[in-house]
Parts: structure tokens; C-alpha cells; sequence
């Protein structure tokens, strides 16, 4: 077999079992350029045998796919968020039947240090890894705690922060506590820009995720379910479960309001002076002080006027973090 020469095909070694010594049957369902890239990378690993293709490109009218249980994971290539979504949507048959089922176009998380300290450079804009490589440096200076992860899809931005820590040498005992129904966004409003469904995941292709990213699962705890009810009706048991903590790291990636608030209304317990907070759309929704995750933050602040916010770093497309302050 060829050695791997981009993170698609480092994937595609992983994912198909060669580090473990076995050889898991994986079908790949793309869709434009992404198909592509795909059958390249399948040639030149000579796995042909292994990863089955499914490209999409010309077929606009499935609704679903029937689940071959031969498979034992799929990944998704796509060019774009929209048709990521659309193809999601297709391979739902093998998320209900508790096939891990993950996009992987643009998805592997940087391991390499270097990397993160390329991403880190500010110029012009700090990519998402590079932010969590920020996150992490600045927890080094005395920020104890655990990271609290609303809204997690996949795991792209826990897996970021794993290994933002590990490699800064400051992971200690820290866990990474993702909190999702794994059912797509949920509470959607007018005007908000996303729909309820979006982004649907399943546990078993989030931990899988975690496990091609090289993330150990007991590092992780999954707060499974809607969030009103494990952070309002069943609060109490989720808080047990939690046991006692504090939030290093508070990272909000709910996209709409009424999530968000949840979270933060959640995570107050846990939040101290030094206590970063990230929102990954806050300046979405062309920066409404009324919609999303902006009037999430300024409903909770006010609602809790011992704590208040200094702006730290803008970064991505619309995302900003903020250092917690208690009054």
C-alpha cells in the first residue's frame, strides 16, 4: 500500500482498520470534486478492495440510502456545507442502524504541533485549531478546569481542543464534556438563518470521529439528549453526573438562541472569573444584537449581573471568545 500523502488518505489508512491490523469495510458517498478526490486517493492507497464509492454527482433524486450491514463505517465528500448536509441527510438509514457516519472533506483535525502553531499566526484571521491553540496557552496561566462543548456534531472543534492542550502540556486531568441530542439543531427561529435538523450526528460516528482524531474516550463525557431536558428537566442528574467541576473553557456552537441560552444558563454554576467563553456564530446573523448567539450572551449577562464580559479574540468566519469576569 502506498504511504498517505494528504489528511484524506491518513483518514482513509485509519478509518479502514490498517492501525488496529484489521480491515473495516467502508463505503464512501460523495458528490462533485469531492468524489474525485476520493477515487484518487483510493487508487493510490490501493484499497479498492476495502472503500467502496458511491458518487452521487449525477443522481438528484435519492432520498435515502438502504443500509448494507457488510459496512462498518461512511464517510461523506462534498464540496460545500449545503451539499454536506443534503448528503448527510441521504446516509440517515445507517445512522439510525448506529453506522458511524462521518464527513471527512476538510474534517481531519490538525494532531502535529506544528500545525497548531502555524494556525496560530495572526494574519488577518485565526483559524479554528488556532484559536483552541490560543485557548490553550491561555489557560496555562492558572485557568483550572474542564471544557464544557455545546453542541458538538462530530467533534471537530473537541478534538481541536484535546489536542490543543495535550500538545501546550497542560492537559492534566482536564475532561472534554460535549453536550448534544445528536439530532441536528433544535429551537430554530424565524429568521435565524439555520433549520431544526441541521447538522445531525450520532454518538457512534461522534466517538469514531474521536478515535480517527486519536482522542481517548476517557478523556470525554457525552451528555446525550435535548437540551431541555438535560439542562432543565433532568438538570439535577446531569449535574450528578458531572460531579464537581469548574469551566475552563465554555465553547457555544448552538447557532441559534434558544440553545445557547440553555448552555449558559447551564453552565453558570461552573463558571469563574478567567473562564473563557467561544461562540462559534456570534457575529452571524449580521451581527443582531436580537438573534442567535449575540442575544443569548446579552439575555444571560443580564440576568446575571455579578458576571461580565471582556472581549479576547475574534476568529474564524463570525466567531469570538470572551474572558469571564465576576464582579
Amino acid at each position: 500500500m502506498a504511504e498517505p500523502q494528504t489528511f484524506l488518505e491518513a483518514i482513509l489508512v485509519r478509518v479502514a482498520g490498517f492501525c488496529a491490523g484489521q480491515k473495516m469495510k467502508t463505503l464512501a458517498v460523495c458528490r462533485g470534486a469531492a468524489a474525485s478526490r476520493m477515487v484518487r486517493s483510493v487508487a493510490n492507497l490501493e484499497i479498492q478492495a476495502i472503500v467502496d464509492i458511491l458518487d452521487l454527482s449525477e443522481n438528484t433524486t435519492a432520498t435515502s440510502l438502504n443500509v448494507d450491514p457488510s459496512y462498518r463505517a461512511v464517510l461523506i465528500g462534498a464540496d460545500n456545507s449545503t451539499t454536506m448536509l443534503k448528503v448527510l441527510a441521504l446516509c440517515g438509514n445507517y445512522k439510525t442502524a448506529n453506522i458511524p457516519v462521518l464527513a471527512v472533506d476538510g474534517w481531519p483535525v490538525p494532531i502535529d504541533a506544528r500545525h497548531f502553531a502555524a494556525e496560530a499566526k495572526v494574519s488577518g484571521e485565526i483559524s479554528v485549531p488556532g484559536m483552541f491553540d490560543v485557548a490553550a496557552g491561555y489557560c496555562r496561566h492558572g485557568v483550572t478546569g474542564d471544557i464544557f462543548e455545546f453542541g458538538t456534531f462530530q467533534g471537530f472543534t473537541l478534538q481541536c481542543a484535546y489536542h490543543a492542550f495535550n500538545h501546550r502540556g497542560n492537559l492534566g486531568t482536564r475532561r472534554f464534556i460535549a453536550f448534544d441530542s445528536f439530532a441536528g439543531i433544535i429551537g430554530t427561529k424565524k429568521g435565524e438563518g439555520f433549520f431544526d435538523g441541521a447538522f445531525a450526528a450520532s454518538e457512534a460516528s461522534f466517538r469514531f470521529a474521536n478515535f480517527l482524531a486519536q482522542v481517548p474516550d476517557d478523556r470525554v463525557v457525552v451528555i446525550k439528549g435535548p437540551y431541555s431536558e438535560t439542562l432543565r428537566d433532568r438538570e439535577k442528574d446531569t449535574r450528578a453526573a458531572l460531579g464537581p467541576t469548574s469551566a475552563a473553557i465554555v465553547h457555544i456552537d448552538c447557532d441559534v438562541e434558544e440553545p445557547a441560552k440553555m448552555a449558559l444558563d447551564f453552565v453558570t454554576p461552573y463558571a469563574k472569573q478567567g473562564t473563557l467563553l467561544m461562540f462559534d456564530e456570534y457575529d452571524m446573523q449580521c451581527a443582531d444584537n436580537s438573534k442567535g448567539e449575540r442575544a443569548a450572551l446579552r439575555a444571560w449577562l443580564q440576568e446575571n449581573p455579578t458576571f461580565e464580559v471582556e472581549p479576547y479574540r475574534a476568529y474564524h468566519l463570525g466567531a469570538r471568545s470572551f474572558i469571564l469576569h465576576k464582579r
